[in-house]
């Protein structure tokens, strides 16, 4: 810590405020009895007064400049008889190319250094004029301050010396880049992305406060942006005006800076920066700068328009930046013009009713924290400041949190202490006229004791934060980059932080839960969750010993440990556990509470999973109606809680509402979050499996395939939906013939799935069954077969026989087996799966109507076509009552029955009036596009005796055909019609 300034510092200050004639009456009073005191302030009053004199002298020396004209830099005041450095001219073994930058203390040139190595560098060398005692001090400070940090987004200090006439230059890497907010506009980055951009800044700023340093003028052309290998670098340069924070003594030549000098820019300066008063500059007066580069970030602008403050005056300036406070964020973006708003907005990917909504909240709380007039209500460090934007990002809850109406009360009391003694007089006789008056006094002093209580409890769990961001900090900066020759991976680098919290924080039981907790949530993230089980189990152990079973701390940490038993497959531990939490955090939360929200969400996804899809459904409505209550209807909460609400409906069959929804909220979470946002990718795979489910196959092809190279940018390779996404388009590659493609990707994801799940689990089972279904497509049916058995088996014996991933693998076994013509073993497997399907679905779910129709396929296989009949009709009326008559999956119900009652052998007149009505229908549904559909409709049509017609009919068809087999196929049915025969078969082709 800094120490506070000395006694004749102080009286030096506020001396500085008076006019001259009335310093001595002021320390008269001042410095009363303290002759010492007096001579200190007098002797600091002089050399001021003789640095004055001397600016004024170098200024009379200069030729006068023009009415109304600006002084260039051709005009700087220099002492006579010392030149200026200019291009061309070499300072030690450095030749100067060109002026690139002029700051308060120093001119900066791009040089070529000639020896030991050839490269261009930037020299900064102290402007002329500006080489007094003090600011040479500084400047000494500024270079060997600055050789002590080593940051990758700190420009590098690489050395440093004096000029022949004695100025002190150092140089540092030549940083090619523009300022941060030009580069985020002409590459129209996303909240998001500048967000990441200044999580960086954060964490370089940290750095440089560990070394004692402040960089004090912390602003957009201080942090330059570069692309390398088209990945934005930010670089801080110029800490020109930094200090140390420590006892460390940096030079022999450090000279206190005069409280007079106003050091730094002011659109970026904090309020204790313009005070000029002995109060101390701290490590929170970057946060406040900080602060300001976020607020224009995302605006736009700067909390006060630097215009205004340019046409003010120094005192003007001084007082807006300490007395008035700021426009949030998102009410700055209101207050601009249309033109200026969308401009603003359309740099940021967005528009102004999406980016206002996207500030409003958690970022205007986080940005007006750090531009707090009191620093204490400041995040304390850059990390602190860091790490609430990454809860931000996280959906997590911020620190920040708008002002208390205690604080907002004080603050106005400050602001308006005339108007408050006369209310306070009126309050005073109406308080002595009522007795009650004294039990509202006490009640108040409780609540405020409450909110000391909790403002206490928030810089502690600041402080824990810091202290696990920290730990985590220092295991990937410990952490060599290589290891045995290779790279070290990110799951490595947390296994080895597992492994020092046996040791390190063994005294500190809750901070250490808090990292086994975060580490736990890192192995999630990257669907590692075996490996986070253990850890959230001592989390979860610490909270329920240390907090009770009904705290917050124990419930979250609770709920967390269930999702991960549920991702590995213990169900049943997971939904009581689930229950549980749920239940308490209604009782001790409330229902609206958002831990509440999260619990039902988590409770109903674990349902969905078990094959409870009522109760899924159920929990989900509820959530839903919650948060849109609670969040409002674009929080990233709500969009993820309406996307699980579509599966629900997906898994019940409900497609009517399952693909608007999705449609929805795809487009909802693409507006408010992005593209690349991961819960816009789960929305992406979502709708495509609605469209899959619905028959509409090219449309969720088309949208796995956009979103399957995305999820291996942002997921990674092996995470769980990137793998998801993996099967469903291998499956519908070999639903296209594309067979060898299916086979390749439905190999990698099971041998991915085996590396990180345990057998049982349901991913694993699931990838066995992609894959062999891409084996039975392709003709290799026994493999199939033998992949399925291995699946069933392992679901039977861990599921049971209800379970619907057991139902599942059956299922598709048994088509297996009527492929590779084993017909009694279909069927037998095919009346079970219909007889579970409808008992634990109900009869009219779309998983109950594909097992009807299966084991139709496979009646008729074995001959008994009238139990095939029967089904095919049930399976029509069903698809009628589920989706309608012209949705596709209707019509390829009607085309099968069609065909059946044209072309078996227990074919009659009935059947074939029957059928052509069918046939006709499917044709007008399909606007005779489909070859398929028009073969039905030439049999119908033969079977009742119209062959010019099934002749005409089936000619349609072939002009539609590409494969040449089945054009052979079809035209051996039109010779048949021609003879006028109809054309029959034993089973459906």
């Amino acid at each position: 810590m800094n120490e506070p300034p000395s006694p004749e510092v102080v009286v030096f200050a506020a001396a500085l405020e008076l006019a001259a004639d009335q310093r001595d009456a002021y320390l008269d009073q001042a410095c009363a009895g303290n002759a010492n005191l007096r001579r200190q302030v007098e002797a600091l009053l002089r050399v001021h007064n003789d640095a004055g004199n001397f600016f004024d002298k170098l200024a009379a020396a200069q030729p006068p400049l023009a009415e109304g004209a600006m002084p260039s830099a051709s005009d700087t005041i220099r002492p006579p008889g010392i030149p200026a450095e200019k291009v061309g001219d070499r300072i030690g073994r450095y030749k100067l190319l060109q002026q690139i930058g002029e700051g308060g203390c120093g001119v900066v040139y791009m040089a070529e250094q000639e020896e030991p190595v050839r490269r261009r560098v930037a020299l900064k060398v102290i402007k002329l004029g500006m080489d007094t005692k003090s600011v040479i001090a500084r400047f000494e400070a500024e270079r060997q301050a600055l050789a002590l940090m080593d940051h990758p987004n700190i420009a590098k200090v690489l050395e440093a010396g004096a000029t022949d006439a004695g100025r002190p230059y150092f140089v540092m890497e030549l940083v090619k880049a523009i300022p941060i907010t030009r580069y985020c506009d002409e590459n129209n980055l996303s909240t998001r992305a500048r967000l990441g951009l200044f999580l960086q800044i954060c964490q370089a700023i940290q750095h440089a406060h560990q070394k004692g340093i402040i960089h004090r003028d912390i602003k957009p052309s201080n942090i330059l942006v570069a692309d390398h290998d088209g990945v934005p670098v930010p670089k801080i340069i110029d800490f020109g005006i930094a200090k140390a924070t420590t006892d460390q003594r940096l030079t022999d030549k450090t000279v206190f800076t005069a409280f007079e000098q106003f050091i730094g820019t002011p659109a970026y300066m904090s309020p204790e920066q313009a005070k000029l008063s002995g109060l101390d500059i701290d490590t929170r007066s970057d946060i406040y700068s900080l602060g300001v580069l976020l607020y224009e970030l995302l605006t736009g602008k700067t909390p006060f328009e630097a215009k205004r403050l340019l046409e003010a005056g120094l005192d003007e300036i001084r007082r807006i930046i300490r007395e008035e406070e700021p426009a949030k964020p998102s009410t700055k973006l209101e207050t601009l013009d249309v033109a200026e708003r969308t401009t603003v907005a359309r740099h940021r990917q967005s528009d102004p009713p999406r980016l206002a909504h996207l500030l409003r909240g958690d970022l205007d709380w986080i940005v007006m924290k750090a531009l707090e007039k009191d620093r204490s209500r400041r995040y304390e460090t850059a990390n602190g400041f860091a790490a609430d934007i990454e809860r931000h990002l996280e959906n997590e809850p911020v620190l920040a949190r708008p002002p208390s109406t205690a604080y907002r009360l004080k603050k106005s009391f400050r602001r308006n202490k005339l108007a408050f003694a006369v209310a306070a007089l009126i309050a005073t006789v109406l308080v002595a006229a009522t007795a009650i008056s004294g039990w509202q006094a006490v009640r108040a002093n409780r609540q405020a004791s409450r909110a000391v209580q909790a403002e206490s409890l928030a810089t502690q769990r600041l402080a824990d934060a810091e202290a696990v961001s920290q730990f985590l900090t220092d295991v990937f900066k410990s952490a060599s980059p290589l290891e045995g020759g290779r790279t070290i991976t990110v799951a490595e680098a947390l296994s080895n932080a597992t492994r020092r919290l046996e040791t390190d924080l063994t005294n500190q039981p809750a901070r250490q839960a808090k990292l086994q907790s975060a580490i736990g949530a890192s192995y999630y993230g990257l669907g590692l969750f075996q490996e986070a089980i253990p850890l959230q189990e001592k989390s979860r152990d610490y909270y329920l010993a240390a907090t009770g079973p009904e705290s917050l701390e124990t419930l979250v940490a609770t709920r967390r440990l269930a999702n991960l038993y549920a991702e590995v497959g213990r169900l049943d531990e997971a939904i009581k556990m689930l229950k549980q939490v749920l239940t308490l955090s209604r009782k001790t939360l409330g229902p609206e509470h958002p831990e509440t929200i999260n619990a039902m969400s988590i409770l109903a996804g674990t349902y969905n999973v078990a094959g409870r899809w009522d109760e899924s459904l159920k929990l989900r409505e509820e959530s839903l109606a919650l948060s849109r209550k609670v969040n409002g209807p674009e929080n990233p909460i709500t969009i993820q809680t309406m996307e699980e609400l579509a599966i629900s409906h997906l898994q019940l069959g409900h497609l009517r509402e399952s693909i608007p929804l999705g449609e929805q909220v795809l487009a909802l979470s693409a507006k408010v979050l992005g593209l690349e946002h991961r819960q816009t990718l789960r929305c992406m795979y979502s709708l495509g499996a609605s469209y899959y489910a619905a028959g509409r196959r090219d449309e969720a092809l088309k949208l796995w395939e956009e979103v399957l190279p995305l999820d291996r940018k942002v997921n990674g390779p092996q995470h769980p939906l990137t793998l998801k996404v993996m099967s469903r388009v291998a499956i519908t590659y070999g639903e296209t013939g594309r067979h060898d493609d299916a086979i390749k990707l439905s190999e990698q994801v099971l041998a991915i799935n085996r590396k990180i799940n345990a057998p049982e689990h349901p991913d694993t089972l699931e990838a066995m069954q992609v894959l062999a279904i891409s084996y039975d497509q392709a003709g290799r049916h026994e493999e199939a077969i033998k992949l399925l058995q291995e699946a069933a088996e392992v679901a039977h014996k861990k599921l049971g026989d209800e379970n619907p991933i057991t139902l599942s693998k059956i299922g598709t076994l048994s088509f297996v087996l009527y492929e590779a013509g084993r017909r009694d073993e279909a069927i037998k497997l095919g009346e079970q799966v219909l007889e579970l399907r409808s008992k634990l679905l109900s009869p009219e779910h779309y998983e109950t109507l594909g097992a009807m129709q299966n084991l139709a396929l496979f009646y008729e296989a074995a001959g008994r076509l009238d139990n095939s009949l029967k089904l095919k009709e049930q399976a029509l009326a069903l698809a009628r009552k589920m989706f309608g008559s012209q949705h596709p999956g209707t019509l390829q119900a009607m085309n099968d029955l069609a065909w059946m009652q044209a072309t078996s052998e227990a074919a009659d007149i009935r059947n074939g009036m029957n059928a052509v009505l069918l046939a006709e229908e499917a044709v007008a549904a399909t606007h005779r596009k489909n070859p398929g559909f028009l073969d039905t409709l030439a049999a119908s049509y033969a079977e009742t005796q119209q062959f010019d017609k099934a002749v005409a009919a089936l000619q349609e068809a072939i002009v539609l055909l590409k494969s040449d087999q089945e054009k052979n196929d079809y035209e051996s049915r039109l010779k048949l019609y021609q003879a006028h025969k109809p054309y029959r078969v034993k089973s459906n082709p």
